[in-house]
């Protein structure tokens, strides 16, 4: 009996979950479709009923796999000052050195940045999709979708919420490079400094 399509959808959810797990931490070209599909509790054989090959598993990792836009995406608040109060919080979390091993390792962005400019034009493009949607969720302000903020959002605004990303994904990136240390505290702590000045600021 053929399987519904709800039960197809779940599965290859489970299947980008465990993608994203495996090519964060062994990157792109390590990271097998076995591995991945054991680490579902799948077996190989179901892989090509969802994909088309292994870039095309990877492509949907970057379009859809972040956990920073899924905290932004979730924000709740009464008011605008705790929405405001909230995403400063999360941003604050992302960008803590205390936190780089764990963001370093569960982030789509901090892990797979260097392998997405690696890839091909798909890859990339799912990629800046991806990065749209981040922006897209830095615009978005008390009772307002994602869409809303993009569409009411002027080219100052997109600009500014896209050099907040650039800061914050580019600064991960390297301060995972670094590892826990000096060097890498000190950047995501100048990093920090200055999402907070442009949050504040309500740039956005």
């Amino acid at each position: 009996m053929p399987l519904g399509p709800v039960h197809k959808a779940r599965t290859r959810e489970r299947i980008v979950r465990s993608a994203g797990r495996a090519f964060r931490r062994a990157g792109y070209a390590s990271a097998g479709i076995d591995a991945v599909m054991a680490d579902a509790g799948l077996t190989r054989g179901g892989f090509y009923a969802h994909f088309a090959s292994k870039e095309d598993l990877f492509a949907t990792v970057l379009a859809t796999d972040h956990g920073l836009i899924r905290s932004l995406a979730a924000r709740e608040a009464a008011t605008p000052r705790a929405w405001n109060i909230r995403t400063l919080k999360l941003l604050s979390d992302y960008l803590h050195p205390d936190h780089l091993h764990v963001v370093s390792r569960d982030c789509s962005f901090a892990a797979l940045t260097a392998d997405a400019a690696r890839g091909s034009v798909v890859v990339r493009r799912a990629y800046g999709r991806a990065f749209d949607d981040l922006v897209a969720q830095l615009l978005r302000r008390h009772g307002e979708s994602a869409r809303q903020a993009w569409r009411r959002a002027t080219p100052a605004q997109r600009a500014a919420a896209s050099q907040i990303a650039v800061l914050a994904i580019g600064t991960l990136v390297i301060a995972g490079a670094l590892g826990p240390g000096p060097a890498a505290r000190a950047a995501l702590e100048a990093a920090w400094n200055t999402v907070r000045m442009h949050m504040r600021r309500s740039v956005l």
